[in-house]
Formats: C-alpha cells, structure tokens, sequence
C-alpha cells in the first residue's frame, strides 16, 4: 500500500459498484472509498494533485521491496504493511459495533485494528476501539491451534497466556498486540468469531486517521478465507479511473465477497498457487501493441518454458512493475505509437511523460496472459501526474513482476478462490 497505493491508484476515490448477478444470500457488499477521496479522513486539502500523486508513486515503489521481502520468506508479517493499498473498507468490529475505515488489502492475510490501552499510540483522530465494551471480544489463547496455525504473526505468548502478535514493516514500522476474535459487521451482515489482531502499541509511521488493516490476500487468516464457511471463496472489485483534475470524486465504490456472474465477453485466467498462499499469482505472457506482440519469454532464456506464475494482481500497488527487457521494449513501442515528443516527468519518478495536448492517438494496447487477452485503455496506460502531463504507468523491476492498480481500472475483477480463477471484463466502473 503505498505509491503503491492503490488498490487502487493514484489519487481517486474509487467507485465500483459491481453489478453482478448473484444469489441472494450467497454474497454481500461494502463501500470503498480511496484514501485521496474527499469523503476519505486521509484527505488533505492542502495538497495538490501532484502531490498527492507523487506520494502515491514513491508509496509504490516501497511496496516491491516488501512484496519481495514477503515472497523470499524474510518477513511474514511485511505484507500487512498499513499502506500496501488504499482502500478504505467501512467495518465495524464489537457488540455494540464500532466503525472503522481501515485499509483493505488483497496483498496481506492478518487483520488488525488499534485498540485500548495504547499508550503509545499516536493520537488518533477515531475513538480506539475499547476490547472491555464489546461482549463478543475474546483474546486467544498462547497454546491454542489457532495460536500456533498464525505461524511467525503470532510470535509470543503474553503474561496473561494471550496469543501476541509483532507485525513488522518495511521501513522499521512495528505494530504489537493480541491475536483475538471479534464479531464484524458489514453493512447489514453479522459475521462472527472472526480472527484478527487488536493492536496496543505502534512505533513508526503511522497515522492518526488509519483504522487498521484488512487482510483480503489468499491465506488461511485472511478475511475472504475466513467467511468462507459464510460464502463463497469469492470477491469482485471494479475500479474507476483516476481523476484528471486536481479534485477527487466523492463516489465509492462496492466490494462483492460471494458468488458473482460478470455475463458475456468475460475473459479467465488460472490463478497460480505458491507459497505464502497470501498473494494471487497469474501467468503473464507479454503485450501487444497494435499489432506488434512482445512476450515475455524474450527477456528470459528462450529455451527454458515461460514460468507459471510470474506475476502478482495486487491492488495495493499502483505503477505494474515488469522484468527490465520487457519494460524496455514495450516502452519503446508505446513511443514509436504515440510519435510525439517525450518531456521529462516534474517529480523525476517516472520515465515517460508527455504534455496530455500531444497524445492524440493511442495504440492498441493488451495484457496477454494465460487463456486471457485484457485490452487496455488510456487509462491503464498513461496517468495523470499533474495538469497537463500524462505518464507511462509502468516501470523496470528486477524484483517482482506485478500488476498494479492503475492497469485493472474499468475492468470488473473476480477472484474465483474456489476454483482457482481470475475474471476480467472490461467494463465502465463509473456506470456500475
């Protein structure tokens, strides 16, 4: 979640309002807002546009470091960094319900959220949430087989026997507490017994306006694991595209947990299980553009089969990230197409920019990846960095491929966790 930010992207406040067929009583809804939205406690009217979107850019940039870190095992808890996405979820823990928007997260499992006592907490600008007012908080147990099944979350057993957790961050940030379970609410749905973290001590970069975290990746632990005795192992997202102007939208957007039918020209693709199971993995083979194919196996050893898996769908990360050769050789494609003069990015982040007057044509431009071709708009491509300048969101990384947020805007997306598939329409989100 950082410039990464974004599930979503840049600087919006997302608005998807999936309007898929469902079953009723199969499946639920909430609002999401960006965390730039008007409507969202993180907007700061005093900045601009541009600034918003070039903390947006460096958050991304922190956010391949930590995927990398989570994915070769050095820290678990990495992933549940408190900005890897931008999307607020409106939750409610505890009976009585106390709500909170905290960040929703499809690239970490274990949910958390700052709870009294915090001494050392910075001041938050919500009531914390108090364990003693709800009766249907309970901390579990140290030697419990949810304790141990927490694997390195779960890292101590407190005084009083309690399961602890210590989730770490990617730039020294530290959160401590205990591993419980509480009753949430969505909306109008009780869903109970749910384990999550609630958080007595912070030490590090955290902000007054962050309600906590919401793990929505693959893991056991996760909250889309969890409800799945409830629903279906199923979510859909649709993701408005950023605006191009210094004000944000005040529209938000609907998350569906259970059974969805996107209808006609939908497209799948398999998802891809590895170890840790938190992050959703698919096989991406390269773009075309117009009608030049650039594949992915031509920055790898040709003769080596192209590996399942190479890429991560992750919301919580804005810029796609690609192997350099690749990076390098659809960059020069998406230039020789829009034959106009580059100029050089204000913020110094990103590598191709143009003044938005000069692109008066765009190429053909699709994500191929395993039994699914995902057309790209405008949109997905090029992104408003400040009035009047557009620039490519994408960037080389030798760390992680990753599709971002800002390449997934107007299309429906479904994870299908039951039967390890990723949907993608292409679909105006606004109009949901």
């Amino acid at each position: 979640m950082r410039f990464s930010s974004l599930v979503v992207a840049i600087t919006l406040t997302i608005s998807y309002t999936a309007t898929c067929s469902v079953a009723i009583g199969d499946t639920f809804s909430v609002n999401l807002i960006h965390r730039d939205s008007v409507d969202s406690p993180f907007y700061d009217r005093s900045m601009s546009f541009a600034q918003r979107m070039g903390h947006s850019l460096q958050r991304s940039f922190k956010n391949v470091k930590q995927l990398r870190s989570n994915i070769n095992g050095l820290t678990y808890q990495a992933d549940t960094i408190p900005d890897h996405g931008e999307f607020l979820l409106n939750i409610s823990y505890g009976n009585p319900s106390q709500q909170v928007l905290a960040i929703a997260d499809t690239g970490s499992d274990f949910s958390w959220m700052p709870c009294k006592p915090c001494p050392k907490c910075y001041r938050h600008t919500f009531p914390l949430f108090d364990p003693k007012n709800s009766s249907t908080y309970q901390p579990i147990d140290c030697e419990s087989e949810t304790c141990k099944a927490m694997g390195m979350v779960a890292t101590n057993c407190t005084a009083t026997k309690e399961c602890g957790f210590l989730a770490l961050y990617g730039d020294g940030s530290a959160s401590t507490g205990t591993v419980s379970t509480e009753t949430i609410t969505f909306g109008d749905r009780v869903l109970p017994n749910i384990v999550f973290g609630c958080s007595f001590t912070y030490d590090g970069s955290f902000r007054p306006t962050w309600g906590g975290i919401v793990g929505l990746g693959g893991g056991d632990y996760s909250l889309v694991s969890q409800i799945r005795t409830l629903v279906p192992g199923k979510f859909s997202y649709c993701l408005i595209p950023y605006p191009h102007t210094n004000e944000f939208s005040n529209k938000s957007s609907k998350m569906i947990f259970g059974d969805f039918d996107f209808g006609p020209n939908v497209v799948t693709t398999p998802l891809v299980q590895k170890i840790p199971k938190t992050y959703y993995h698919v096989t991406f083979e390269g773009f075309s553009v117009d009608d030049k194919r650039i594949c992915i196996s031509d920055d790898l050893n040709s003769t080596k089969p192209l590996m399942k898996g190479n890429m991560i769908v992750d919301s919580g990360t804005t810029l796609t990230k690609l192997p350099p050769k690749l990076y390098d050789e659809f960059e020069t494609a998406i230039k020789e197409a829009i034959n106009a003069r580059p100029i050089k990015d204000p913020d110094q982040v990103l590598n191709l920019c143009y003044r938005s007057a000069t692109v008066t044509k765009m190429p053909k431009v699709t994500m191929h990846f395993d039994g699914a071709d995902v057309e790209l708009s405008l949109d997905n491509v090029l992104v408003t960095v400040s009035k009047g300048i557009m620039c490519f969101g994408f960037l080389p990384s030798s760390d992680l491929a990753v599709m971002g947020n800002i390449a997934q805007l107007n299309h429906l997306i479904g994870f299908d966790l039951e039967n390890n598939v990723l949907s993608f329409k292409s679909t105006d989100c606004e109009r949901l």
